[in-house]
């Protein structure tokens, strides 16, 4: 699937596919009983649908396409998702922790601060952002760092850092980082040196492991 996909192109390339487009779901808590009076969510084509802090509670979605779709805030509770592509789609601080997710891709969508999926083997990230205008330039679209308390998300760009978790958002430049509380300054210095020293295939393998930051380095956090 390439960045500059269009809807002409995207509904021609899926003919099988059911189209829905602008329908407005924000704010609402979309289960699998109600979405089963609603419509099938597999084999189709959402565009310029809006999910803003939706709740998604046992959705099973296979095949589904999302173009153009804002998911901002949105959370995946319990849901399987297979096979399902979200394209130039805003996934700004969505959080897909507790739901299975695989053999998923995000193309040109914005992941700053997304939580989940963390299975990298299984899905695909391509030229994801950070913000609209902010490129994500690691060799992976982000860190997973654990901690004694909450795990924290690392993103990288051009500039800084960008840490999320445990209630925090930060932005994390070169000069900031002797200034930096921990656990924020062990995870960024963990990701610089891991980008520093490893390529993108030693990234994926370090992954299956997350690093872990000492509990004694995190008591002021």
């Amino acid at each position: 699937m390439t960045v500059s996909m269009d809807l002409k192109t995207l509904t021609n390339m899926f003919p099988s596919h059911k189209l829905v487009m602008g329908e407005q779901f924000a704010q609402e808590n979309v289960s699998a009983l109600k979405v089963k009076s609603v419509l099938s969510w597999s084999d189709t084509i959402f565009v310029n649908c809006d999910f803003n802090e939706t709740h998604f509670h046992l959705l099973v979605l296979s095949n589904a396409i999302f173009f153009k779709c804002d998911f901002a805030g949105a959370t995946f509770t319990a849901c399987d998702i297979d096979s399902t592509e979200f394209i130039s789609c805003n996934m700004t601080c969505a959080d897909f922790d507790g739901s299975c997710v695989q053999d998923t891709s995000f193309t040109d969508c914005i992941i700053g601060g997304m939580v989940g999926p963390t299975d990298f083997e299984s899905c695909s990230f391509t030229s994801v952002l950070y913000s609209r205008h902010i490129p994500i330039v690691s060799n992976v679209p982000y860190y997973v760092v654990t901690t004694p308390k909450k795990p924290l998300y690392v993103f990288c760009t051009p500039n800084a850092w960008r840490v999320h978790g445990d209630g925090a958002r930060l932005t994390v430049s070169p000069a900031d980082m002797p200034h930096i509380d921990e656990p924020f300054r062990s995870a960024v210095q963990y990701v610089f040196e891991l980008e520093q020293s490893v390529g993108r295939e030693a990234v994926r393998q370090a992954l299956g492991e997350p690093h872990r930051v000492p509990a004694e380095k995190s008591e002021d956090a």
